[in-house]
């Protein structure tokens, strides 16, 4: 029999500094056994090679286990991951990492290793032999120097490798980072925010856990940066704290939103570089609550394999939300949350007691990103208008919703056939035939304020779709869509999700609820056109849960143009949604032509 493996922060209270020192320790442990071959480093599925995952899941324990070492704490197993790294770089070995290239994810990870001798090259570089560092030099300065990168985030990775070949004494490359950091001026949006490439690239994590991290690293690790760099890097992050706060609840859970998500609690890793950098965006009680609150509430989900490994997924093992580069020692980028580890124990972000930030508005746009957050109902739900890479697997899902929630999570698809399949929460399907489904996944033009998102989007070239987002209090959101097409439809429109298991639902006329716990999701029709049912979509498709119910509404539209209507309500604090009658018409982002449009429009109760 196998002995279970004890959680990796069981009796940890994850409050101290030693605390997390110790939960880092005990996310370490399982590494030393595990991904005996390369077949079970790239099970998965990836667009990499097998020795490719391995130098991944090789260096990614890095980005926590330098700041630990940083900031003088110890672990047993430098010797371990030196051998590693020197066999890796070694082309003669049979564990050789490979030639890095133009586009290739070795690049990424010569990113980690080049911080990683920036911070720690006590353990890293100085007991390795003289031509152990010697390869291992050449193998990440032709990484750093590779001819072509793809047009996002991956610009600052060769400077990060740069990095750390400068802190060992190597010359740095002329003018690498300057080039480098003159692309990404490119992505800036203004007000903090950075897009992850040119424009209509979208606004997503890698702003905060990539462009801002890698930039501010570059201000505190680079012997030379220059002055103006450093403010005008401060500066932004600065700027960004207090938009990115937003997208944390109290419990501390953040908005599930974009690619990546199986990085987890690197969802906090920007709360910590600020703090590395010296950065007092926001008081340093405050920084510490956010960095801790998201860390502890990731410390509750049920994320391990049964090796005790991080597995790929979200708040539980799943694959359908992966992406294609995605292999079984990706998710440990969520390290990156550790950098504040790097800090000594007199720093102030580990003296400051934990604070909770300035209570938020209940709305709050950030039309930069595309979204209009909404705070009340026990979460944080931000109603979006994004633009997604199609290359990206399951975009529409990861991109395309009309609201994320901290508290209800999103849904992504687990194939083509079939709207159980399609997992449409927070969002408008639209089918020909009742088989094969489409909703939105980029928006032809949008526009955010304070009392709405509208966007307009094209599920077929000739099929135009208008949608209107309004909040109208805690929980609650009003969608409105005109939509014209020439040929009949079906449609479904989900509200948001909950656990199936000791959920109590109800579908009656135009509306259907469901509840499970404190959570409650209801959607209703506010023109009578569609009937209310609950929706069990397929296993595995949503973030949080592995099965859920889902209420729907559901009709069909002749050709011609049309007007659709939906009240959602969901609340995380024990409410229940849509007793509080109201005029949804009178709401201020509702367009005069709409209203003009449904004088009469009477439909049930909400």
């Amino acid at each position: 029999m196998t002995r279970e493996r004890p959680h990796p922060f069981s009796g940890n209270p994850l409050h101290s500094r030693a605390d997390w020192q110790r939960a880092l320790l005990g996310l370490c442990a399982p590494l030393t056994g595990a991904y005996a071959d390369d077949a079970a480093l790239a099970a998965p599925g990836t667009a990499y090679a097998p020795r490719v995952a391995r130098l991944e899941a090789t260096v990614r324990p890095l980005w926590g286990l330098a700041p630990l070492a940083a900031g003088g704490g110890h672990y047993d197993g430098w010797e371990r991951l030196r051998r590693a790294v020197a066999a890796g770089t070694d082309p003669g070995h049979p564990e050789y990492w490979g030639e890095p290239g133009a586009m290739d994810q070795r690049l990424v990870e010569a990113a980690g290793l080049g911080c990683a001798l920036a911070l720690a090259p006590g353990e890293l570089w100085e007991p390795l032999a003289g031509e152990e560092r010697a390869r291992l030099a050449a193998w990440l300065r032709r990484a750093a120097r590779a001819a072509r990168v793809p047009d996002n985030n991956w610009h600052l990775f060769p400077v990060m490798a740069e990095l750390g070949l400068t802190a060992v004494g190597e010359r740095p490359e002329p003018g690498l980072a300057e080039r480098a950091l003159a692309r990404v001026e490119d992505f800036y949006r203004g007000g903090g925010w950075y897009s992850d490439g040119p424009e209509g690239k979208p606004c997503d994590y890698y702003g905060p856990w990539a462009l801002h991290l890698y930039s501010l690293l570059y201000t505190t690790l680079a012997p030379d940066a220059g002055p103006a760099v450093v403010a005008r890097v401060r500066e932004r992050a600065a700027l960004f704290a207090g938009e990115f706060r937003h997208w944390f609840a109290a419990d501390g859970a953040a908005l599930p939103f974009g690619r990546s998500l199986t990085y987890r609690f690197a969802q906090c890793a920007f709360w910590g570089a600020l703090a590395h950098a010296g950065v007092e965006a926001l008081p340093w009680g405050v920084l510490r609550g956010l960095w801790a609150r998201n860390l502890r509430w990731w410390a509750r989900q049920p994320v391990f394999a049964a090796d005790g490994t991080l597995s790929v997924g979200y708040a539980y093992p799943n694959l359908f939300m992966s992406e294609q580069y995605n292999a079984a020692g990706s998710p440990y980028w969520a390290f990156k949350a550790f950098l504040p580890l790097a800090l000594p124990a007199d720093h102030p972000f580990w003296t400051a007691e934990e604070e909770p930030p300035p209570a938020p508005g209940a709305v709050h746009p950030q039309p930069e990103a595309g979204l209009l957050v909404l705070h009340g109902g026990g979460h944080t739900t931000a109603l979006a208008a994004c633009d997604a890479d199609t290359w990206v697997r399951n975009a529409p899902g990861k991109y395309g919703r009309f609201a994320y929630s901290t508290a209800f999570g999103c849904s992504v698809s687990t194939g083509p056939l079939g709207a159980e399949a399609a997992a449409p929460d927070s969002a408008l399907l639209l089918s020909e035939d009742g088989l094969y489904w489409r909703s939105r996944i980029a928006c032809a033009s949008r526009s955010v304020t304070a009392d709405r998102v509208r966007a307009r989007w094209h599920p077929w070239p000739d099929v135009t779709v208008d949608t209107w987002l309004l909040p109208a209090g805690p929980g609650r959101h009003i969608r409105v869509h005109r939509l014209a097409t020439p040929r009949p439809l079906h449609t479904v429109e989900g509200g948001f999700a909950v656990p199936l298991e000791g959920a109590a639902t109800r579908a009656e006329g135009a509306a259907a609820r469901a509840g499970c716990g404190d959570l409650a999701s209801a959607v209703t029709d506010l023109l009578g056109a569609r009937t209310g049912e609950i929706m069990l979509p397929d296993p595995g498709s949503h973030l949080l849960w592995p099965r859920t119910a889902l209420p729907v509404l559901r009709g069909q539209l002749p050709p011609g143009t049309h007007w659709l209507a939906a009240e959602v309500h969901a609340t995380a604090d024990g409410g229940a949604p849509g007793t509080d009658p109201f005029d949804w018409r009178a709401l201020p982002g509702l367009p005069r032509a709409l209203r003009e449009a449904l004088p009469d429009a009477e439909g049930p109760a909400s």
